[in-house]
């Protein structure tokens, strides 16, 4: 926001509280004469109060407030609407009340340090800044309640109530519980914080005198929440689905272009699992290079332009060195590449965007009003010898950003994803990630995605790889991206395995950066990292728990399927133990957040557990590498679904060094090691190709 004479807004608005007595009786009165109207020499500075300019389009006694001129760059999802303030909108409240309220509105804006909470320092940086779209939303939700105090005083007649109540501060602690009662919005966190303004300190300063409510203590209507029947995070499956899905078709895209890769893991596995998809036509770069030509040219731009985003090949040109009609350049294309059909190549290369924006998204957890500001081209840049990416750098300097809210780690899948997508992007003509998959005319400018619009592209490409119905059950919204993230790291601080390999990059390459970079000088565990992204506590716990819950039902589900020679006998057990509490007429599920509640925990031993606890080190118990927990060969080793993902990564990872260069002499060990995966994976149920 702009940078306003800030001392003398203050000056005015402690002026205005030091005069309420003058000021009540003719405020109502001023604001409808303006300048007709002689005023008592103590508040001769009324007239600045009220022509004070509050933002580039408003001045203080206008009705509607509008920062849509003053927040630079905002994000689609809160342009319009979302940065304008009516106060027409709340008639109830009297005129005086109504400016005592636009004082603290005005404060709360242009300073609001002012209003902070005075405790020892977090892990997070304070805000100094606060974005306008979180003030109004907060004052919105006050109003709306002050302007229902107001209206069941009125019952008491209006002469009376004008009378009697001609400030804030008026209003009993009596008169605020009588409206709570039967308030028919709910009280959110945006109403508490407006609570929060009005008996915070520095209000004296505006209102002449303090709040003293206790508003923590009002009771509100139980409201029935519709509850959201869909998770708020992908499941497991659906979460391994889509990122195997998303990273393969980046690699698999990048490949046949002869691109370098940077996630070796992620080409390890490429190659070892023969991930390369069938296409009905020839795809390389040269490909690329005819495809976004005709995009362009089809579009109507200029061969000059067009010259600077691909290169033009001279069969597509007359002898003058002309362009062909677009018509004729597809006949060629058609030869050249082998395409029966234009849409095939489409659906190709919207896949590799889709798969690649997907991966971005999910592997940041990125709000989406800064999903919506990703641009291309200037997204990653190195900070401290570490690659980060950065939404619309529009707030301050690289220095003042802050780690899960304005950069992220970029780890290697994301650097290919972002490649990927910026060799797609020319043919769109849109240098926003987050945008139409159609290119862009050449009369309009380029515009990115809200909210809506995220929800809508991600659910084109959910509809792909989990099928329509899934997608419909899922309940897909911008913010699952951000849970899941924090969801999976939950789990893997409580011991349950990667479900994805790029999560291992994550916490790795985070780790690194806060350990040696400039963020804390600390290295975050992996539930540090999960609350950083999530900053509601209330929804990081739920999130959390149900992570305990998954994590006992690996190992205490008696319907579960365990692998090991010890495997019957647990399961024995657990039915033994569970049968007894679902006499008393408990459900599994109840039994399981009990058991969550309680702490419980079960030796973690990375590819399954152990039956009866941790057994002494014993070297002849045969072992691959690091890991000790074989149920084919360890009599104590019990492997349940959820160490699936495990054995697939020591399956894939002997696969790929199979038959390579300098592991000659190793290959029978390998060979050994890939069927004893094998044997685990086939016996839990899971396909081996």
């Amino acid at each position: 926001m702009e940078n306003y004479n800030i001392d003398a807004s203050v000056t005015l608005v402690k002026n205005f509280a030091q005069n309420k007595t003058v000021l009540i009786p003719i405020i109502g009165q001023f604001n409808e004469l303006k300048n007709d109207m002689e005023l008592p020499a103590t508040v001769s500075w009324l007239p600045n109060l009220l022509n004070l300019k509050v933002t580039k389009k408003s001045q203080f006694h206008e009705h509607v407030w509008d920062y849509n001129e003053d927040y630079l760059n905002p994000p689609k999802s809160v342009q319009g609407a979302k940065l304008r303030i009516d106060f027409n909108d709340y008639p109830s409240i009297p005129d005086f009340v109504m400016t005592e309220i636009k004082c603290l509105l005005h404060m709360c804006t242009v300073i609001p340090i002012a209003f902070s909470k005075k405790k020892k320092k977090t892990k997070r940086k304070e805000r100094i800044a606060i974005r306008p779209n979180t003030v109004i939303t907060q004052f919105r939700a006050g109003l709306r309640y002050i302007d229902k105090v107001f209206e069941d005083l009125s019952s008491l007649g209006q002469e009376f109530v004008d009378e009697r109540f001609q400030s804030l501060t008026d209003i009993l602690d009596s008169d605020f519980r009588e409206t709570a009662k039967s308030f028919e919005y709910i009280a959110g966190t945006e109403l508490r914080r407006f609570f929060y303004y009005l008996t915070h300190p520095f209000t004296k300063n505006i209102l002449g005198s303090s709040i003293k409510i206790d508003f923590e203590s009002l009771e509100w209507p139980a409201h029935e929440i519709k509850k959201r029947e869909a998770k708020q995070y992908f499941e497991n499956e659906d979460f391994e689905q889509l990122m195997l899905h998303s990273t393969f078709t980046v690699i698999d895209f990048l490949t046949r272009i002869s691109q370098e890769i940077e996630d070796k893991t992620a080409l390890k596995h490429f190659n070892a699992f023969n991930k390369k998809r069938d296409l009905n036509f020839d795809f390389d770069e040269s490909t690329l290079n005819d495809y976004v030509l005709l995009r362009l040219w089809s579009k109507g731009y200029s061969q000059s332009f067009i010259a600077s985003k691909c290169q033009i090949p001279s069969e597509f040109c007359d002898p003058s060195g002309k362009l062909y009609y677009h018509e004729e350049i597809r006949k060629v294309m058609n030869s050249k590449h082998n395409i029966r059909h234009f849409d095939h190549v489409r659906n190709y290369v919207n896949q590799v965007y889709y798969a690649s924006s997907f991966l971005t998204a999910q592997l940041t957890g990125m709000r989406p009003e800064e999903l919506s500001e990703i641009r291309i081209s200037s997204c990653l840049i190195e900070h401290e010898g570490f690659d980060v990416l950065v939404s619309n750098v529009k707030k301050n300097d690289l220095e003042n950003l802050t780690l899960f809210d304005d950069k992220w780690v970029a780890i290697p899948i994301m650097k290919d994803a972002i490649k990927a997508a910026s060799l797609i992007s020319p043919l769109k003509n849109n240098d926003f990630l987050f945008s139409n998959m159609d290119t862009v005319s050449p009369e309009k400018t380029a515009s990115s995605m809200g909210s809506a619009g995220i929800k809508h592209f991600i659910d084109n490409y959910l509809n792909v790889v989990l099928g329509k119905e899934r997608t419909k059950a899922i309940k897909f919204n911008a913010y699952m991206f951000r849970h899941s993230l924090a969801y999976q790291l939950h789990r893997i601080e409580l011991g349950l395995p990667f479900i994805s390999f790029q999560l291992k990059h994550v916490v790795d390459d985070v780790g690194k950066y806060t350990s040696f970079g400039s963020s804390s000088g600390t290295t975050l565990g992996y539930g540090e990292i999960a609350e950083n992204i999530i900053a509601n506590k209330s929804m990081n716990k739920s999130i959390r728990r149900d992570a305990e819950v998954e994590r006992i039902k690996t190992v205490m589900d008696p319907d579960g399927v365990y692998a090991g020679p010890k495997a019957q006998e647990h399961k024995a057990r657990l039915n033994k133990v569970f049968q007894g509490y679902m006499d008393l007429g408990y459900t599994k599920d109840e039994i399981f957040d009990a058991m969550a509640e309680q702490g419980m925990a079960v030796i973690n031993v990375g590819t399954g557990f152990c039956f009866g606890g941790m057994e002494d080190y014993d070297k002849s118990i045969p072992c691959i590498g690091s890991l000790r927990c074989n149920p084919i060969r360890c009599k104590n080793a019990i492997v349940g679904k959820a160490n699936i993902p495990k054995w697939k990564e020591v399956y894939a990872s002997n696969v790929a060094l199979l038959g390579k260069d300098g592991y000659e002499d190793r290959q029978s060990q390998l060979t050994e090691a890939i069927e004893e995966a094998k044997q685990v994976l086939i016996y839990l149920g899971e396909a081996v190709d």
